[in-house]
């Protein structure tokens, strides 16, 4: 049960390699069930157009005022639009409860790629998406609190909140790193489905494009435990920033309302703004959030449902 596998990633032939990344069996074309694989697409190619006239509405603003809001709003409508292009098409995750596996029945051939490659590339737009978020809030809290009018109380907050920006930088660093040690254990994956009680009955996970969590109490510790470990710890801090700078911000501009010597029409700016920023963060949290709870709560107590597990996709799909 070592932390890394007995057999080297580098000492693996070319043919082995090229097998592990491409795996085009026969048993490997079983589809998504139907109506969650039409519809997973169809939602995309539905959200497409808001995509394209999201990206007009950017283009044609011109504003001096906006030009730096408006990079930070590109950058999420972009991460936004590869999340939804990644998940409804190329990946298209089916989730085999009440265990920790997944297989991915993308489109064409995406559906013989390797599956822990399908999810190294979801993460980084997720990553980009929650990044992209609080930049966009972390801009507003930022021009909010070195305002004149601001109490001390406000720039402590800010303090605190850049502090905790820093340390949400090392949280996800770590977090790449470690999905990038997960590569060692792909090749261990084969042994790891063939202890699943279910794998006789879909013997398509064994197909290299569905990938699961090796249990820690038979295996040990591995690096993706690592990984599951950081990105719970980035979820709360960012969270937390989020959510504080949120308060601190709208107090903040209550004070200023008080002082009544910044513009009306600012402080209602930065108020929308806020709000606006809330609704997106409270859309993102909820409808991705719930499904993941779900998920998790499915696998503490072994509820089945691989035909209710579907549509907890597509609600994380829907929120983007």
């Amino acid at each position: 049960m070592s932390f890394f596998p007995e057999v080297s990633i580098l000492s693996r032939s070319f043919d082995e390699w090229m097998n592990l990344i491409y795996d085009n069996r026969e048993m490997c074309k079983k589809p998504a069930p139907i109506g969650y694989n039409y519809g997973l697409t169809g939602a995309h190619l539905v959200a497409f157009p808001i995509y394209v006239m999201a990206f007009y509405t950017l283009y044609e603003e011109k504003s001096p005022n906006f030009k730096i809001y408006k990079k930070y709003l590109a950058t999420h409508v972009v991460s936004n639009f590869l999340f939804e292009l990644h998940l409804s098409v190329v990946m298209k995750p089916v989730l085999y409860l009440p265990y920790p596996t997944l297989r991915m029945t993308g489109a064409f051939f995406f559906t013989y790629i390797n599956g822990f490659f399908m999810f190294f590339i979801f993460y980084f737009f997720i990553a980009s998406t929650g990044w992209s978020i609080l930049e966009l809030l972390y801009y507003r809290f930022k021009l909010i609190s070195t305002n004149n009018l601001c109490s001390k109380w406000v720039r402590k907050s800010a303090s605190i909140v850049k502090g905790g920006r820093h340390t949400l930088v090392v949280f996800s660093g770590c977090t790449f790193c470690f999905l990038g040690l997960c590569v060692t254990g792909m090749f261990e994956q084969t042994k790891y489905k063939q202890k699943l009680e279910i794998i006789n009955e879909y013997p398509e996970l064994l197909c290299t494009s569905a990938i699961t969590l090796p249990k820690t109490t038979n295996d040990g510790i591995k690096p993706i435990h690592l990984f599951n470990v950081s990105v719970l710890a980035s979820t709360i801090l960012g969270s937390f920033l989020c959510a504080t700078m949120g308060v601190v911000s709208f107090l903040a501009l209550d004070e200023m309302v008080k002082e009544s010597q910044s513009s009306m029409r600012t402080i209602a700016m930065h108020r929308s703004f806020l709000v606006s920023l809330f609704c997106q963060i409270g859309v993102h949290g909820v409808m991705m959030g719930f499904p993941l709870f779900i998920y998790i709560v499915s696998i503490i107590f072994h509820f089945e449902g691989n035909g209710f597990d579907t549509s907890l996709v597509e609600i994380g799909r829907i929120s983007a």
